[in-house]
């Protein structure tokens, strides 16, 4: 649904499948939900609709068949920006497949509108030649090539490709469509920040009137498909804001490397350190919710308060730190010299608040979302 990574849209529980034309591609658990609910609603109402002839069995089989090409298509359509972005020096993290349908993680902003358009454009251009390509199966191949179930299967892709790319179409921020707006405006204005925040306007907007118009549809009997769009509607509104968030807190990051935003002062654990010791020399007594487990420089682990609470407090006395520290490679880890936006993107799409900052295989620090986050908040309040 567009090059972008609207960050809190997408659960953070990914399954890695591998790479395609370099691209690193994951599944987000929530597709699990989707691909279900599409088989389900093909096998139960769409191939019984079309064909009353249809078994039950073959139901399910072209519900299944349709449901896999349907995110192929999907994912031919994010692959598409990638290769577009990639080719105007846009940085891409991968692609990753979810509830809403797919997502390309761009690493960096466009650096011109022409960038911008290029690259918001190769998606939709894509879904409408995979619709003509379906269509065109369908209406040549016909029934006695195809079978009839293949030919139910080829005309739903054609219908539903010709849908997803007018969808996406919209000028919503940050639908392609909004890419495109932004594009426009970001020409017209010579401001990429102003385009973002108009662009982003636009997109609550239309999400807005999905939610009223959801609730209005709920309100006539069409309980799943108002429901539906109010969920869509909350999520290009949200996507909208966290969007033109994403590029405030770019722009205040801007050249700043985790060096500059890490703790480095946070006390050292021994290793052989009662649980009860640690709780009263360590816990209450220094602001910090996660500690370095080190023996003669050499990091053992990390330990945080989930760790203690997992032990009766009767057992405290007689267990260590050693005993319940989580291994180092359990932690997301940065290097120093890493960009401090990217190590905040890293924290939000591992679902963790710290990253142990190494280098030289050397524990350097930590970096807390905290940390950057103050830092922003002074550049803005200061308007550097």
């Amino acid at each position: 649904m567009g090059a972008d990574d609207p960050k809190g849209q997408v659960s953070q529980v990914n399954i890695r499948l591998g790479k395609l034309l370099g691209v690193p591609i994951s599944i987000d658990l929530s597709w699990f939900v989707i691909f279900a609910l599409i088989v389900y609603t093909l096998a139960v109402f769409y191939f019984p609709r079309v064909n009353p002839g249809f078994s039950t069995a073959m139901n399910w089989l072209g519900g299944v068949i349709a449901a896999l090409l349907l995110f192929g298509s999907v994912l031919l359509h994010e692959l598409m920006h990638s290769y577009v972005a990639r080719r105007n020096g846009i940085g891409i993290g991968g692609i990753t497949l979810f509830i809403f349908g797919g997502v390309s993680r761009m690493t960096d902003e466009p650096r011109t509108p022409e960038a911008e358009l290029k690259m918001a454009l190769a998606g939709p251009a894509t879904s409408f030649v995979l619709a003509a390509a379906f269509w065109a199966v369908a209406a040549f191949g016909g029934r006695p090539l195809l079978g009839e179930l293949g030919y139910q299967i080829v005309a739903y892709l054609a219908l539903i490709n010709l849908i997803l790319g007018i969808f996406n179409m919209l000028p919503g921020f940050p639908l392609d469509g909004g890419r495109v707006l932004r594009a426009i405006l970001w020409g017209s204005l010579d401001s990429l920040d102003r385009a973002t925040r108009y662009a982003s306007y636009v997109g609550q907007g239309f999400g807005y009137l999905f939610i009223i118009g959801g609730f209005w549809i709920m309100l006539f009997g069409g309980f799943l498909s108002g429901l539906w769009l109010v969920f869509i509607g909350w999520f290009l509104n949200n996507a909208a804001q966290q969007s033109y968030q994403q590029l405030v807190l770019r722009r205040a990051l801007s050249g700043i490397d985790v060096h500059r935003v890490m703790t480095t002062d946070f006390p050292h654990v021994s290793p052989d350190t009662s649980l009860d010791q640690f709780v009263h020399d360590y816990l209450l007594k220094y602001d910090y919710t996660a500690f370095p487990v080190a023996e003669n420089d050499n990091l053992v682990g990390i330990v945080t308060v989930a760790e203690v609470r997992d032990i009766p407090r009767e057992r405290w006395h007689d267990t260590t730190v050693r005993d319940v520290a989580k291994p180092p490679e359990e932690e997301r880890v940065v290097d120093e010299n890493d960009d401090a936006f990217e190590a905040l993107m890293h924290m939000a799409e591992g679902n963790v608040r710290r990253l142990l900052v190494m280098h030289d295989s050397k524990l350097k620090g930590m970096v807390t979302q905290d940390s950057i986050v103050n830092i922003v908040r002074m550049k803005l309040q200061l308007g550097v």
